[in-house]
């Protein structure tokens, strides 16, 4: 599966590779968490705030592409 493209809180483009996120869910408005199946050193699952609600970064790494 491709890396899908999202804009990070900082306006930074960062990459994500769909089989690796654990879960996406709402942080703010127009801004969402995406987890990954990646922990730190503590346990807890890596994160990223990205640009956009939670729909629209789910449909993008559903493969739906921007709507």
């Amino acid at each position: 599966m491709a890396m899908v493209g999202f804009r990070n809180t900082h306006n930074q483009m960062i990459y994500v590779n769909p089989a690796q996120v654990l879960y996406v869910s709402t942080f703010e408005e127009e801004v969402t968490v995406i987890a990954y199946a990646i922990t730190d050193a503590s346990g807890k699952p890596i994160v990223s705030h990205v640009r956009g609600s939670a729909e629209l970064v789910q449909h993008k790494l559903a493969g739906g592409g921007a709507r």
